[in-house]
């Protein structure tokens, strides 16, 4: 890229993403109202907002972007891997495990079978042509979206056999793409088909093998010195720096040492998940952290959907490629389970429907491709990008389909978020603005504090229906207190934490809910003066406790013992002097 459109692509950057992250935030919430994952939702708008409407994304942008993809993707590797953790391997069977593998395999297999069954008929593409594409296509179409696929899954919150068994099928099918492709390159390139960069079969071998091994030794290694060092560090922040900086760094070392990113970033998910005592804690942090990362991958990724390569020739290839790979996948899904017997109806079932979604490594495997000077090659990328816009629309609402009927998801509409915040209108805002820049004295000049300002209101409360799984997953986050509230935000009362105790592991029980669990009701009404919430402080023997309106029992947020005897001392000070 040269120096002045480099520049020009610095300047135009903030304005673009300025605009595009907001309406990110726009999409996520209208997707939400409307019942559509928000990846699908992502991608519309990436459609929106590129070269093939707006066209507000440039295609030069996208282009010189590339380095936040390939972040993106480390991101995304990183927690694929961290799936695979000890809780995980607790939870899955055998015949799970089977079943994802073979299923993998045979996807490769039926798809190939069938493309180029469909391309010999309706092209005209040379017999040694048309087995490669086919070839190709068939070890990429196995990838499944982990990004899509594992979004819909924690926005829904599911949980069960299919959601499990779907989780091993991405890593299995991930590693199959990125190390079959990887093999299948080498291997065109020792034959001549594609031009490549090599010093003699002896080098192809060992340079192909390095690639294999060489990146899962180092992300082995990263991982186990990532896990060492989150030991020595206490801030959660610092903690993601850290996980940021090591898949970066990952990165590197694939560029200077020829090995690959996709492959070190995976390694190092697992390995941190495994070696660390709080791997998995970490790994639901980044994946939380992680939203606006995704939110902006995928809007790009909607930016290389093309309509004219929709409509022309390669729509028809794409066409096939399109049923080639929902045909494979159901039949292998169907072959796998009456080969292994399986007992589980939802797999058996709604497996083949919930790994349809196709982007994420499948877009950087034909990305990398592209980059080789050859025919097939922009055959193979144009192909994968024009199903792009198929898979990741209907993929998102397949899965989230076969998770709703097979009974992982309780209700159509997202439930998993049971926690709430207090809605502050603007007029609440104009008021909190206006009082925390005026002072207010009495009649000796000794300002008045009252207990608005110094209460903390950015306080999230759990719903009083929510359920055990959503309890836990609440109490999970670093609360100071933990607030019940109903549908209108009033204060219930605080969870009893001896009754969670009591009630050990359990999550399977619907009748228990967050009202059921209350333990007190103590609050401090938020127009008492400093002297009456002392009072009440020194009656309980609590250092927070929660702040309400006293005329509608809106909760309105926390307040600290400390900060009313400290605003009480400063007070005394004042009237004595």
């Amino acid at each position: 890229m040269a120096v002045g459109t480099t520049s020009s692509l610095l300047v135009n950057a903030v304005p673009i993403l300025g605009v595009t992250l907001l309406m990110c935030l726009v999409i996520g919430k209208i997707s939400k109202k409307v019942g559509l994952p928000k990846v699908s939702g992502y991608i519309i708008l990436g459609i929106i907002l590129g070269p093939e409407i707006l066209n507000h994304i440039t295609h030069d942008f996208t282009v010189g972007f590339k380095f936040f993809n390939d972040m993106a993707l480390g991101l995304i590797l990183f927690n694929i891997g961290g799936e695979f953790n000890k809780e995980l391997f607790k939870k899955i069977s055998k015949e799970q495990f089977l079943h994802s593998l073979f299923v993998s395999i045979l996807v490769i297999i039926f798809v190939f079978i069938i493309f180029y069954s469909l391309t010999s008929v309706i092209t005209d593409l040379g017999t040694q042509q048309l087995f490669i594409v086919s070839a190709f296509l068939a070890l990429v179409s196995v990838e499944a979206a982990p990004p899509t696929t594992l979004l819909v899954i924690k926005e829904y919150a599911a949980k069960g056999k299919l959601s499990s068994t779907i989780k091993i099928y991405l890593a299995f099918a991930t590693v199959g793409a990125v190390v079959g492709t990887l093999i299948m390159t080498k291997v065109l390139g020792y034959i001549n088909y594609w031009p490549m960069d090599y010093n003699g079969q002896l080098m192809l071998f060992a340079q192909g093998t390095w690639n294999i091994l060489g990146s899962a030794l180092f992300g082995i290694l990263l991982g186990i010195f990532l896990s060492y060092f989150e030991r020595f560090e206490t801030k959660v922040g610092n903690i993601f720096f850290a996980i940021i900086a090591t898949i970066l760094f990952g990165q590197s070392l694939a560029h200077y040492l020829m090995i690959d990113s996709l492959l070190i970033s995976l390694f190092l998910g697992f390995t941190v998940a495994n070696a660390s005592n709080v791997g998995e804690h970490i790994h639901e942090d980044i994946k939380n952290f992680g939203g606006s990362v995704y939110a902006l991958f995928f809007v790009l990724a909607g930016t290389h959907i093309k309509f004219d390569a929709l409509l022309g020739s390669i729509g028809i290839l794409g066409g096939a490629y399109i049923v080639a790979r929902v045909l494979g996948i159901y039949l292998s899904n169907l072959t796998s389970a009456k080969f292994l017997k399986l007992k589980d109806n939802n797999i058996k079932n709604f497996m083949g429907f919930g790994v349809i979604s196709h982007a994420g490594a499948a877009l950087a495997i034909v990305t990398r491709v592209a980059e080789y000077d050859h025919p097939t090659t922009e055959l193979i990328f144009n192909i994968v990008i024009s199903s792009i816009f198929v898979f990741e629309l209907a993929g998102p609402l397949l899965l989230k389909l076969v998770l709703y009927k097979s009974g992982e998801i309780e209700n159509w509409n997202s439930t998993g978020d049971k926690t709430k915040k207090r809605v502050i209108n603007l007029k609440d805002t104009v008021s909190n603005f206006t009082r925390n820049i005026t002072v207010k004295e009495d009649a000796n000049g000794v300002n008045i504090i009252s207990i608005s300002d110094i209460v903390k209101e950015d306080v999230t409360a759990i719903q009083e229906d929510a359920h055990l799984e959503s309890i836990r997953e609440y109490l999970s986050d670093d609360h100071l207190i933990f607030p019940v509230v109903n549908k209108a935000h009033q204060y219930v009362g605080t969870l009893n934490m001896n009754s969670m105790t009591k009630l050990g592991k359990d999550q399977s029980n619907p009748l228990v809910m967050a009202k059921d669990l209350i333990g007190e009701e103590t609050f401090i009404p938020s127009n008492a003066d400093l002297k009456t919430a002392h009072d009440i402080f020194s009656m309980t023997q609590k250092e927070v406790l929660p702040v309400v309106n006293p005329q509608d029992r809106v909760l309105v947020g926390i307040v600290f013992h400390k900060d009313i005897l400290v605003n009480l001392d400063k007070q005394l000070n004042k009237i004595q002097s």
